[in-house]
Parts: structure tokens; sequence; C-alpha cells
């Protein structure tokens, strides 16, 4: 696995933050919420969530908007969105630099930050990429290199608890049983970044003592 790092309230303007890196790959996100919503966004029964995601240059393409939606398809299954009807909660990520792991880097750094803005959600979450090499070997958090020479790549996104999958993206073609292989050695590796994210809190919280 790639080296990960985490720095938690990054920005001060926002009710949590958190600038996420994997290897090379580095994403800032921000959260504000549940706090004041358009009318024509109010719900009675939840809160409206959005999710934007920017590119480090240039204007979001057709990639960014569908990288976009897997991050905010993965948020809204896990924040308790119940509790707090009629008001909004703003997911923004900004990719930093890029060596291929954008997803999983996002989506890391968007749970971080809804941790440190206090919101609530019925899990933790994390994302692990792995890729199929053509002579069948599975690399865990591969370079942007080695993921041009895969026959597929895979993102899992596991929640906390009991490392269920709550959603997965896929570029390319992968067996069942090698779909099952990546799953499987993705699992795994969740359970570091797991352990990633409670050393990142609980350092926080004996620095905020100190």
């Amino acid at each position: 696995m790639s080296q990960h790092a985490c720095e938690l309230s990054f920005l001060s303007r926002s009710d949590g933050s958190a600038l996420y890196s994997i290897g090379s790959t580095v994403a800032l996100a921000s959260v504000n919420g549940p706090g004041d919503v358009k009318a024509l966004n109010r719900h009675y029964n939840k809160c409206h969530l959005e999710v934007c995601y920017s590119p480090s240059t240039g204007q979001s393409m057709i990639g960014e908007r569908a990288l976009e939606s897997v991050i905010m398809r993965t948020v809204e299954q896990v924040i308790l969105i119940h509790l707090h009807p009629r008001t909004a909660v703003n997911v923004t990520i900004q990719e930093m630099q890029s060596d291929g792991l954008a997803l999983s880097t996002s989506i890391n750094a968007a749970c971080m930050a809804l941790l440190d803005a206090g919101v609530q959600m019925k899990s933790t979450f994390a994302a692990v990429t792995c890729c199929l090499t053509p002579s069948e070997t599975i690399i865990i958090e591969p370079t942007e290199a080695e993921m041009k020479e895969s026959s597929a790549v895979v993102t899992f996104v596991f929640d906390g608890l009991d490392y269920n999958v709550v959603s997965a993206h896929q570029d390319g073609c992968l067996s069942t049983e090698n779909f099952n292989r990546c799953l499987r050695d993705c699992q795994i590796a969740a359970k570091d970044v797991i352990n990633f994210y409670r050393r990142t809190i609980e350092k926080k919280y004996e620095d905020d003592i100190l």
C-alpha cells in the first residue's frame, strides 16, 4: 500500500476539512453544514446533500462528473440525512495533485472532513483502489503508470463496521474470480485505512487537549 497522510481542520472557514494524500495523489475536502438551504432544495424529512468536485487544472469534464456522482452516492448512504430536515450539507473536494488515485483519495478525504465537521454517520467509510495486471497480479493503490498498463481498475468503498461494500467503481473487464480476488485484497487494505483514520482522529484530540 502507498503511504497515507491526513491533516484535519486544514481550512479555518469550513465546519470540517481534511487534506488527504495517498502516495502522490492529494485531495482537499471541506464540509459545511448541516446549515441553511435554498427553499428549492428544502426537504421536510431529510437534509439536502451537495457534492462538488474540482480537478487540479481546467474545468470539470465527463470523467470528473462521474467521479462526483460516485462520491455523492457513497456519502448519501452513510450520513444520517433524516436527522437534519430542512438543512443542507455541502461537501467540496478539490484535487490538488493526481497520480491516478483521485477517486479513493477524494472519498477518504470526504470521510475525514465529515468526521472533522461532526456530521453524524452510520459508520466511517474507506475507499481502496486496485488494478489487475495482464499477468493477473493485483496491485493495491497503483500509480497512474501502473493503471495504464493494467487490464482493469476497480475502487471499492467499505463501511468501517463490518467492511461491507458501500459502493464500487470499475474500469475494464474482470472475471468473477478476479473481481472476488480484488474485493478480498481491497477489504484487507481497508482495515489499515480505518486504523489510520482512528490514529489521525486520536492525535487531533490529543493535540487539542494539550
